[in-house]
């Protein structure tokens, strides 16, 4: 899962959205300098993250990746869900879209001086970020910016030709990969 995802299902729980999106900076057992709230959300998005990694759904989409390319499954795989999420989302949400993107972006530039980014997160750039994994071209431009954080990024790039073709079963899958998640989320 990516930040829409994550975002969806800690919202779902009602946990602290801008942890969700945390949760893939901080590094290390220690969340002393978080606000409870913070804290346990970050926490929430690492039992997420490691549910998706073992769900049958996820290990069934990453076995449809040849052997060479299978290696970057799990990094394409977690855009491509955002993808799968943003253009059902009237499946799985009542509130519009863009209305999610904002609320969202808005509760993550509000905790701006919780990241450690080279440039903290603003509400406009991180809701273009949200809104763009709705499109193509922003899963493509999404793809390329993590290969390129690579030390090889052109193995990456390799396996994510052709990611359309996914598409079909990974929005066949989503509802019950999220059911469960939501179902974890709750529970946390």
């Amino acid at each position: 899962m990516n930040y829409l995802a994550h975002l969806y299902l800690a919202d779902r729980a009602g946990a602290d959205l801008a942890g969700a999106i945390l949760g893939d900076f901080v590094r290390g057992p220690d969340m002393s300098r978080f606000a409870p709230e913070v804290a346990h959300s970050i926490r929430l998005h690492r039992r997420i993250d490691t549910t998706t990694d073992q769900h049958p759904r996820v290990l069934e989409a990453m076995a449809r990746f040849e052997p060479g390319p299978r290696r970057y499954a799990p990094i394409i795989l977690d855009v491509l869900w955002d993808y799968a999420l943003a253009v059902d989302w009237a499946r799985y949400s009542d509130e519009p879209f863009a209305a999610f993107c904002s609320r969202g972006a808005r509760a993550v530039a509000a905790s701006g001086s919780l990241f450690e980014w080279p440039r903290r997160p603003t509400r406009s750039g991180f809701n273009t970020l949200l809104r763009s994994y709705a499109t193509e071209t922003g899963i493509d431009f999404a793809l390329r910016r993590i290969a390129a954080r690579l030390k090889k990024p052109e193995p990456m790039v390799e396996a994510c030709k052709g990611w359309q073709l996914q598409l079909p079963a990974l929005r066949e899958d989503l509802p019950v990969l999220l059911a469960d998640l939501e179902g974890v989320a709750r529970a946390f």
